[in-house]
């Protein structure tokens, strides 16, 4: 009712402020695209983006909403980010500039080839690093894995060592992708209609959640490569399978979000500067300390950015529960990192399969108290798992799949 009163006051629908918003976001693309090709970063760059800022935050408020969308914009000025990696066309630019992806490395007209030196690979939400040094990390105790401290192949540094050099697969692929994560989300709500024992619950949970967001990206990033030929990175990568904590952030969940914060925060800790070096310029290897404040910074941006979320949604804040949990994680990973260095030099390598049980439960036990509980606790799961439950329905009686009631 006070959204409908909201718009009522307005003078618009909502199908006219979603017209009005992208039009907005389209001009404010090609004014970004248009200024990066003459400014250089740095001020002049953050007054061009002073406007697009204020209009991002305003923008929310055609859906009786508020909402921040301006960390894409700020990392563009400061030369950090996806939009700052390497050339694009006006259409490009402006689906990387509203889409949640990752463009490819390498993937547009013009893009300097990828380069083969290999480096000691930062992850994508930094933390990893952190830990020991480079002979420590690259001697993790393991059979195989995911090679969270194997060297990465090198990109520039502003937009270095994440998952950028990969590829999220052709329209087709990301389409069978979207259509298949429909029918498992489908599945899973349908089991959290039932009572499920604690951990298989969160674990449940979790899949869900995995399936709900990598659904929302891969629909849009599917346009986009249809639209403009732009190729882009995974978003997630089966994070059931991730063998340490590290390598389950780094490389295997929400990578969107991951290389964003990488860019911007962990980056400009271990730079000691905000604004990013000069392309091609050699960086020395950042001190451990210094690694480690970038990953808390980085998780703790995380943290705060979820407890906005969380408010945004309930009108509560979780007390900074949300907040503890992600920055659990740094502690965690930089103690997984010493253990497993540890056994490595007694020459003890750990199978895939346990490091996956063990990896697994650190973070589904981490969550079910820290992240989980207050979803419960304010409804959002259960909110969240009835209005799909009831969107599915709906669009298979739709469909004519199960009858009308």
């Amino acid at each position: 009712m006070a959204e409908e009163l909201c718009h009522t006051s307005l003078g618009i629908t909502y199908a006219q402020a979603l017209g009005y918003s992208l039009a907005a976001l389209l001009g404010c693309g090609l004014w970004l695209w248009a200024w990066g090709r003459c400014l250089q970063p740095g001020p002049w760059r953050l007054a061009a983006a002073a406007p697009v800022v204020a209009l991002n935050f305003a923008l929310p408020k055609l859906f009786c909403r508020w909402e921040d969308s301006t960390t894409i914009v700020f990392s563009w000025a400061v030369n950090r980010g996806s939009l700052c990696m390497q050339p694009f066309s006006p259409s490009q630019f402006v689906a990387a500039y509203i889409f949640p992806i990752t463009p490819l490395i390498g993937s547009t007209t013009g893009s300097p080839p990828l380069s083969t030196t290999a480096t000691d690979g930062m992850p994508a939400e930094p933390v990893a690093a952190a830990a020991t040094d480079s002979k420590a990390a690259n001697g993790s105790g393991s059979s195989g894995g995911d090679g969270d401290g194997a060297a990465q192949a090198a990109q520039p540094r502003g937009a270095s060592k994440g998952r950028l050099s990969e590829d999220a697969g052709s329209l087709n692929a990301m389409l069978a992708a979207w259509l298949a994560k429909n029918a498992g989300i489908a599945f899973l709500v349908w089991l959290l209609q039932h009572p499920l024992p604690g951990l298989l619950e969160s674990f449940v949970y979790g899949l869900a959640l995995y399936a709900l967001l990598s659904l929302i990206m891969d629909g849009p990033a599917a346009l986009v490569i249809g639209a403009t030929g732009l190729r882009v990175s995974p978003h997630f990568d089966r994070p059931w399978r991730s063998t340490s904590v590290a390598s389950f952030w780094s490389k295997r969940w929400d990578l969107a979000a991951g290389n964003t914060l990488r860019q911007l925060v962990y980056d400009s800790v271990v730079d000691g500067s905000l604004m990013a070096p000069p392309a091609g310029v050699p960086q020395a290897r950042p001190t451990a300390l210094r690694q480690l404040v970038g990953s808390l910074a980085s998780f703790g941006a995380s943290g705060l950015f979820h407890e906005f979320i969380f408010w945004y949604l309930t009108g509560h804040t979780t007390r900074g529960v949300w907040l503890s949990f992600f920055l659990a994680q740094a502690p965690i990973i930089v103690a997984e990192r010493l253990a497993l260095s540890a056994l490595k030099r007694r020459g003890i390598l750990l199978p895939d399969w346990l490091r996956v049980c063990v990896s697994m439960l650190l973070v589904v036990a981490t969550a079910q108290h820290l992240f989980w509980a207050p979803c419960k606790k304010h409804g959002v799961a259960d909110s969240v798992v009835n209005n799909v439950h009831r969107g599915i329905q709906g669009t298979m009686k739709s469909a004519g799949l199960i009858a009308r009631a």
